[in-house]
């Protein structure tokens, strides 16, 4: 789960960030644009609020909260779900492409002027490039606002976050009002920006918080959560405890608080599987695999991703391969989990997949 905590303070990070650059505009402003601020008049505001020393500096605030982001997503993506993969391709080459363009922009624009200043004409093929250039560049940047607000949503929609989902969709609606009130577009966007960064930053918290409680030994030996007595040396490292703790209205905790899944096995090998990754490996089975097996099972074995569609389990290029169901998984191949599923181990142990729903169909035989 560290990169799922770590994912989430990266993006809250480059939102503050990010509203810290649209507000230093705001702050410039004053009280003489406030006026000018809800009567929508646009071109007076640009020139009041900016100027070659503020557009550099939030330029350099936002090329911050874009890095942050992009490494957000990143974490996002090893520790939630690939899709986030795609998000952190499109800032990265997006933001690249955007400021490439712009650049050659700048550069078309002032290597016409000689030319133009001696035959005016010429500006009408200037222009046309100069255009091409500049409509490349915001389309590119346009990608990389929409794959941030479709990331967003995503996330909303993996972790069942309301607020995720309102945020992202606010920040999309933003940009739209400034053809009707330049004041409501500002709002709704700072509004945005400010939902989606307490929402990233409780769950944060809340990541940290239960990574905090795992290993606790006393709470772990009074946990209701497994019956059966587990050998001494694998009882950290096997059951999970979580604090009750209260929940304030921003607060939409992505690990549930009852499990919603689990991985049963032979010798009382027992797992709860909740929202996120989880990695399997030779250590996981010490205990309940004969010691002659375990150099059979690598280190870094498999993995089970769990989100709110379902439970996905991926081989990670394990040398002795990991089957379900009898069919044996390729290198990266990812598969959904269903009630029953069998899961063969480099063919020295079996697991069952059990969802909280159904009925405990017991310990799979070998």
């Amino acid at each position: 789960m560290e990169d799922l905590s770590l994912g989430f303070k990266l993006l809250r990070n480059s939102l503050i960030l990010l509203l810290v650059s649209s507000l230093i505009p705001l702050i410039l402003i004053g009280s003489e644009g406030s006026s000018l601020l809800i009567n929508g008049d646009i071109g007076q505001i640009y020139g009041l609020a900016y100027s070659l020393e503020v557009d550099i500096l939030s330029s350099l605030i936002a090329l911050a909260s874009i890095f942050l982001m992009y490494k957000g997503w990143g974490k996002m993506c090893q520790g939630l779900d690939e899709t986030f993969c795609l998000v952190q391709k499109i800032v990265k080459y997006g933001v690249i492409i955007s400021i490439l363009l712009f650049a050659g922009f700048i550069a078309a624009v002032y290597s016409s002027l000689p030319t133009i200043m001696k035959n005016p004409l010429s500006i009408v093929s200037s222009i046309s490039t100069w255009l091409s250039l500049l409509i490349i560049a915001m389309l590119a940047s346009l990608s990389v606002f929409l794959s941030i607000i479709y990331g967003f949503y995503k996330m909303g929609s993996l972790l069942d976050s309301r607020n995720l989902k309102v945020g992202s969709a606010l920040l999309l609606v933003g940009p739209v009002f400034s053809y009707a009130s330049i004041a409501a577009s500002v709002a709704i966007t700072l509004l945005a920006l400010i939902i989606l960064i307490a929402v990233t930053n409780t769950l944060s918290k809340a990541e940290i918080e239960v990574e905090e409680h795992e290993l606790g030994q006393e709470a772990i030996e009074g946990s209701p959560i497994f019956k059966e007595e587990l050998p001494e040396k694998v009882k950290a490292s096997q059951r999970k405890v979580e604090r009750p703790r209260e929940i304030s209205e921003w607060e939409e905790i992505p690990l549930p608080k009852k499990k919603v899944a689990r991985l049963i096995g032979p010798n009382g090998f027992s797992i709860d599987l909740r929202i996120g990754i989880r990695t399997f490996g030779r250590r996981d089975f010490a205990g309940y695999v004969p010691d002659e097996d375990l150099d059979y099972i690598s280190r870094r074995h498999f993995e089970i991703r769990g989100t709110s569609q379902g439970y996905f389990i991926r081989d990670l290029g394990s040398l002795n391969g990991t089957w379900v169901n009898g069919r044996k998984l390729s290198r990266g191949e990812s598969v959904k989990l269903t009630n029953g599923s069998l899961i063969d181990v480099a063919e020295v142990v079996r697991l069952r997949f059990v969802s909280e729903e159904s009925e405990d169909l017991g310990v799979p035989a070998i």
